[in-house]
């Protein structure tokens, strides 16, 4: 997919997270905002040594993102809904390539 398409997409996904969050959990949209971006900046920046592990939600840069997301104030539950949805992680993860 076009990086343009793909940003244009993943944009849309953030924005149905938003819309949900706010209408499910009561929670603002700029704090799911953020913690998108903050998925998506870890994702980007982050040297893997072991990426399938961490496309698999798993292994230590997988718990390394736990972690950084959880310091940064974010709601973990709200952080692992985004993250165990399907649609989001791969999109998020191409994004990130």
């Amino acid at each position: 997919m076009e990086r343009h398409l793909l940003q244009d997409y993943w944009a849309q996904i953030v924005r149905n997270f938003k819309d949900s969050e706010r209408e499910e959990y009561g929670r603002g949209n700029r704090d799911t905002e953020e913690l998108a971006k903050d998925i998506l900046s870890y994702a980007t920046w982050t040297r893997f040594r072991q990426y399938n592990l961490f496309q698999q939600r798993r292994g230590e840069e997988y718990e390394t993102l736990l972690a950084r997301l959880e310091e940064a104030g974010h709601d973990m539950e709200a952080a692992m809904r985004m993250i165990l949805d399907d649609e989001f992680w791969t999109t998020t993860l191409q994004l990130a390539e």
